[in-house]
């Protein structure tokens, strides 16, 4: 991918995330800065579980290809 386009990928993720802690600070009350700053953590936290997972799962596998090329 160009540089620019990474551009774009990280400018829309961006995007979605504010969108989302926007959302949820909305429905649970825009108290402060804080309620807005604990909703975008917990939602960075949740988001990144299954990634982290998915990416160890994922260098499990390929290393077991690697050493099953290997024999």
């Amino acid at each position: 991918m160009k540089r620019f386009e990474w551009l774009m990928a990280i400018t829309l993720i961006v995007a979605g995330i504010t969108c989302l802690t926007i959302s949820g600070t909305a429905i649970l009350g825009p108290k402060s800065i804080d309620s807005y700053l604990l909703t975008l953590i917990q939602l960075c936290f949740w988001m990144g579980i299954p990634i982290i997972a998915v990416g160890v799962l994922y260098f499990i596998l390929l290393s077991k290809k690697k050493k099953g090329k290997d024999e």
